[in-house]
């Protein structure tokens, strides 16, 4: 019986944690299909789950290479929601792509914003 219950316990615990994920990735895209309206969208992922944490950035790009809009999605719980992300606007795409550091940005959001960028640039180099 106490057996029944644990596993129990722990399925519903696995398909909440399911549930909240779904929801999450829904929110991420829906926000990034908000994007589109500013121009081309691209979307970069840089980080580890587990140390320190994965960050999602979109990066909407108008005609001219300038970043108009940029959202990022960043921390280890389910409970994370897509943040805009200035301090990417107005920015040059080839300025995405540079090594320069950009300030308030962190490490991760930096790499998947670069990664945004590189697959505006060339779109098979996407990661298998």
């Amino acid at each position: 019986m106490t057996a029944a219950i644990l596993l129990a316990a722990v399925v519903a615990g696995w398909l909440l944690q399911l549930y909240l994920t779904y929801q999450q990735s829904m929110a991420f895209n829906r926000s990034v299909t908000a994007l589109r309206k500013d121009g081309t969208v691209s979307v970069g992922v840089a980080g580890r789950r587990y140390r320190g944490g994965r960050a999602f950035v979109a990066i909407a790009v108008d005609e001219r290479g300038l970043v108009r809009n940029a959202i990022t999605l960043r921390g280890f719980t389910t409970f994370a929601r897509s943040r805009p992300l200035p301090q990417l606007f107005d920015l040059k795409v080839s300025h995405v792509l540079g090594d320069r550091p950009i300030d308030a940005l962190t490490h991760q959001q930096r790499e998947a914003a670069r990664q945004a960028a590189t697959l505006l640039r060339n779109p098979s180099a996407a990661p298998a």
